[in-house]
């Protein structure tokens, strides 16, 4: 009974260091322009800088971004879930009050970028 029991916990001990910790998989920064984009919203979101002008313009630019690349419905929604994913961990990595400063840097400048995009396209 105790040798089944050593070699159980064995084969669970085996398993947790082969699959290792799950913050490792954990994807820290977007990768490519539609992930940039959610993420950047994201950010935006999470730092309160969301008008309708700036979900307006993020709106804009993702659709773009998905008919210029000619993105899939499957692709599009692993994208938005490992770029919102991306942003919690950030979030998360900046600490109490660290946020401020991730605020001021990526958060504003995801808002400009997207009321720039909405202006460009719409001229407003």
């Amino acid at each position: 009974m105790r040798r089944a029991w050593v070699i159980a916990r064995a084969a669970v001990l085996t398993a947790l260091f082969v699959a290792g910790p799950a913050s490792s998989e954990v994807q820290k920064r977007p990768i490519g322009p539609l992930q940039e984009a959610i993420y950047g919203f994201a950010v935006a979101e999470y730092c309160g800088l969301i008008t309708p002008a700036v979900a307006e313009g993020f709106y804009l630019q993702r659709d773009w971004i998905v008919a210029r690349d000619g993105i899939g419905p499957d692709r599009e929604r692993a994208d938005r879930m490992a770029a919102n994913m991306a942003a919690d961990w950030q979030y998360g990595d900046h600490g109490l009050g660290g946020y401020r400063g991730w605020c001021r840097t990526e958060g504003l400048a995801a808002a400009f970028r997207f009321l720039d995009f909405r202006e460009a396209v719409l001229g407003k």
